[in-house]
């Protein structure tokens, strides 16, 4: 038997690296998801404000890398400058008991000096009495030093100068210079501490000047978001100011040449809708007619003949009667059948009663139709203070259109409670009229497609300067038309459009 490599051994090893990378993958993309979740402005604030720490950053480093070479500069030039001057003195010492008071004078030049600490250290290297250091000048008082971390980063390397005395060819002592450069470094913290000050309230003061300027700035940029929505909503006739952005009013430019473009396309679409629907409803009309004049009298022609073929056949025997009165019998049954028949298709046409009867009544008897059809659905109606009549065009729209709610609720939503609500509003626009249907049904899906039927009643509402919106409601679904109608409508009101004479 051969073994086979353990192919696991790589997969071990590389494994705990996956989960590393795919918590980074998914730290990036929340920081991104942020990033692009945060307004325009913000993300133009945020990215200043994080290139100016950059750059004060960087700033920082080089004003420490300053700092240290200033304060050795600084150090060495005045360890030098007391070496000269102290070769200079100890050229007055004559003998050994010469080197006590030249000890004295050095400290009484020193205690103001700062930068530097010197000691005069006997032949034996024991200093000469007591440190001259202690003598050197301190901090003012009140003056704080650098913090450790600061002093750990500026400290340059240590500056020690000795000065032997010798006379006669004998070293009588030696004066030690130490350079103390922890003023120097001080005074760097202070100054660099004033600057980070001033540059963190100029910074604050840029950034909330720059919010305001971007406020202004960008205004023109929502109002063009805003009035991209509006398009959406399918208000085409809205038109935006150009800002004096050379750029900005160049993206006004299009955005009004734009919607002029729609507003002139939905025109036409609405033109050639309008005339659609006034063939179709001629159509309509012309079928209804024929209907009600030609098949009307055909069905009473063929249910008269049968009352008198009855009438004759009861006067024959029983034997030869009775397969007759059968035959009239059935030849009954399905002439009434043909009127109901008749008669419904006539309704689906057009209303027999539109332009006889009120809105609220036409409305009415198209609820009690479905009623009878949908018994185990309660039809809740709430029709307000109507007039007679809006004009045929807006009657047969919103008749229409509870015809194709109630429909497509019954077969979709199977739902046991509609709701009805028809009324008039006045809004800011102009006098309208809102119609309202809900159902408890199953409601319907945010991908479904949307029929022939309510495609064809949107553009039909459309025509008339009208919306109808779908929309899910709490359970079921809610249909909401609205139609501006005329300041006062009656039952004479002539129709605006969808008339023969349209259409020709």
């Amino acid at each position: 038997m051969t073994s086979t490599p353990d192919a696991s051994t790589p997969s071990q090893a590389t494994s705990p690296e996956k989960p590393a990378q795919g918590r980074l993958a998914n730290a990036a993309e929340s920081v991104l998801r942020l990033w692009y979740a945060c307004p325009f402005r913000w993300q133009i604030l945020i990215a200043i404000t994080l290139l100016t720490l950059l750059t004060g950053m960087i700033g920082g480093v080089l004003a420490v890398f300053d700092s240290r070479n200033r304060a050795a500069v600084e150090t060495h030039s005045n360890v030098e400058l007391w070496r000269y001057h102290i070769l200079a003195k100890t050229r007055a010492i004559d003998g050994p008991a010469d080197v006590g008071p030249f000890a004295e004078r050095l400290a009484n030049e020193m205690a103001q000096v700062r930068h530097v600490s010197i000691h005069v250290l006997n032949a034996d290297g024991t200093p000469v009495e007591t440190p001259l250091a202690a003598e050197k000048a301190s901090h003012p008082e009140g003056e704080e030093g650098a913090p450790e971390w600061f002093v750990n980063l500026v400290q340059p390397t240590k500056d020690v100068t000795s000065i032997p005395i010798v006379v006669a060819g004998e070293q009588l002592a030696s004066v030690v210079i130490e350079g103390e450069p922890d003023d120097e470094i001080a005074e760097a913290w202070e100054l660099l501490r004033l600057m980070a000050i001033l540059w963190l309230g100029g910074t604050a003061l840029m950034m909330v000047g720059l919010y305001f300027v971007l406020g202004h700035v960008l205004d023109p940029l929502v109002v063009l978001a805003d009035g991209m929505r509006e398009l959406e909503d399918g208000h085409y006739g809205l038109r935006i100011d150009q800002p004096k952005v050379r750029e900005l009013a160049a993206l006004a430019g299009s955005f009004n040449m734009l919607a002029a473009a729609l507003d002139e396309a939905n025109a036409e679409n609405s033109r050639l809708y309008r005339q659609l629907v006034a063939v179709q409803e001629d159509e309509r009309r012309q079928l209804s007619r024929d209907l009600h004049d030609e098949v009307g009298p055909c069905l009473f022609g063929i249910t008269a003949g049968a009352g008198s073929i009855e009438r004759q056949a009861r006067n024959l025997p029983e034997e030869k009667a009775a397969p007759i009165l059968s035959c009239v019998e059935e030849i009954v049954l399905m002439s009434e059948r043909l009127k109901s028949l008749n008669r419904a298709l006539l309704n689906r046409l057009r209303p027999v009663a539109l332009g006889r009867v009120t809105l609220s009544e036409l409305i009415g008897e198209l609820i009690l139709n479905v009623e009878r059809r949908h018994l185990e659905t309660r039809i809740e109606r709430n029709i307000g203070l109507l007039p007679a009549s809006f004009g045929e065009d807006i009657d047969l729209t919103i008749y229409r259109s509870v015809q194709e709610g109630l429909t497509n609720a019954m077969r979709h939503g199977s739902p046991t409670h509609v709701s009805i609500h028809l009324a008039t509003e006045d809004t800011p626009a102009g006098p309208c009229v809102r119609l309202r249907i809900t159902d408890n049904g199953s409601g319907i899906s945010e991908t479904a497609a949307v029929g022939f039927g309510l495609s064809g009643m949107r553009e039909r509402v459309r025509a008339l300067h009208g919306t109808l919106v779908i929309e899910p409601a709490e359970p079921g679904t809610a249909l909401l038309v609205t139609l501006p109608v005329p300041n006062r409508g009656d039952e004479t009101s002539q129709p605006p459009v969808f008339s023969a004479r349209a259409s020709s």
